[in-house]
C-alpha cells in the first residue's frame, strides 16, 4: 500500500483510493487492484470534474464510474456512486465528518454494479424488516406454529436391531435371541438361515 506524505496538521481527510481492480459478486469485493491513501490532498476544493480528472492523471487509467463506501458500514450496504457534483458533495460530506478514512472505488469496465444489488440494498434498509418489527414479523409468528399431524399406523423398521455396531453406538442393549430381526410386519424372524 503506497500513500502521500501525511499532513501535520490533519486538516484533510484520509482517502483511500482503491484502482485497476474488478467488482466481484460474490461474495461482494474489490480485488485485485491497487490501492494508495491520500493523506494530504484537498477533495473540498474541487468539484466533481476535477476530481475525476485529478483521478484519472493520477491512475493514468479513464474511469467509467466511481463508489465511495460510506464509514462504518460493509462494502456492500455502503456504497455509493459517485455520478455528477451532488453525489461529490455527499462524499465530500461523509469524508469530512469521519475522524477515519473513506474509501474510493474506480470502475474501469463500466460493469454498472448497482444493477447486481439495488433491490436486496433496498431489503436490507427497508422499514418491513423483521428485526425492526415490521409486517414480516408476524409472518414469521405465523410460520412458527406449525401443526403436524401424525399417523399412527406407520410402523417403522428397527433398523439397528442385530447390528452389534450400531447397537453398542446407540447405546442400546439387545434383548433375547441375536439372531431374531423384525420383518415388515413388525414379527420377529429367525436370521439363521442354513
Amino acid at each position: 500500500m503506497s500513500s502521500s506524505r501525511p499532513n501535520p496538521d490533519g486538516l484533510h481527510p484520509i482517502v483511500e483510493l482503491n484502482f485497476k481492480g474488478v467488482f466481484l459478486r460474490n461474495p461482494f469485493s474489490y480485488n485485485h487492484g491497487i490501492n494508495f491513501t491520500f493523506n494530504d490532498h484537498d477533495f473540498y476544493g474541487m468539484t466533481y470534474g476535477e476530481c475525476i480528472t485529478f483521478l484519472e492523471r493520477f491512475m493514468q487509467e479513464s474511469i467509467k464510474k466511481l463508489y465511495y463506501c460510506e464509514p462504518g458500514k460493509p462494502l456492500i450496504s455502503g456504497i455509493t456512486v459517485i455520478a455528477n457534483d451532488e453525489d461529490y458533495s455527499g462524499f465530500i460530506f461523509q469524508a469530512y465528518g469521519t475522524d477515519g478514512k473513506i474509501c474510493m472505488y474506480v470502475d474501469h469496465d463500466g460493469q454498472r454494479i448497482e444493477d447486481w444489488f439495488g433491490s436486496e440494498i433496498e431489503e436490507e434498509d427497508g422499514d418491513d424488516s423483521c428485526i425492526d418489527g415490521g409486517e414480516n414479523e408476524e409472518e414469521i409468528d405465523n410460520l412458527t406454529d406449525v401443526d403436524v399431524d401424525f399417523n399412527e399406523d406407520i410402523v417403522t423398521m428397527n433398523r439397528i436391531k442385530g447390528d452389534e455396531f450400531l447397537n453398542r453406538l446407540c447405546g442400546e442393549e439387545e434383548e433375547g435371541n441375536d439372531n431374531n430381526i423384525d420383518d415388515d410386519d413388525g414379527r420377529e424372524e429367525d436370521a439363521n438361515v442354513t
